[in-house]
């Protein structure tokens, strides 16, 4: 399941994750999704996680712009 992270601080963060890329976050800035792999068994984001640095989230699904959506009514009038 992909994760967010969100820095709860006031300051900027920097970890790596497990593929070797860094992730930059600024102060209470939060990632785009990260596939859960990229932080399990992370030492650096249990630390980080356990000094309340940061905090992991499930990320939010996003619908597409271009999708209508099932509420929505249509607006073509009947002849």
């Amino acid at each position: 399941m992909p994760v967010e992270i969100k820095n709860l601080t006031s300051r900027p963060v920097l970890m790596r994750l497990n593929s070797g890329t860094s992730l930059h976050l600024s102060p209470g800035a939060t990632s785009s999704e990260i596939v859960d792999h990229e932080v399990s068994n992370n030492e650096k984001v249990i630390k980080l996680q356990g000094r309340h640095i940061i905090a992991l989230q499930a990320a939010k699904k996003k619908t597409p712009a271009n999708t209508p959506n099932k509420t929505s009514k249509s607006t073509k009038r009947k002849k």
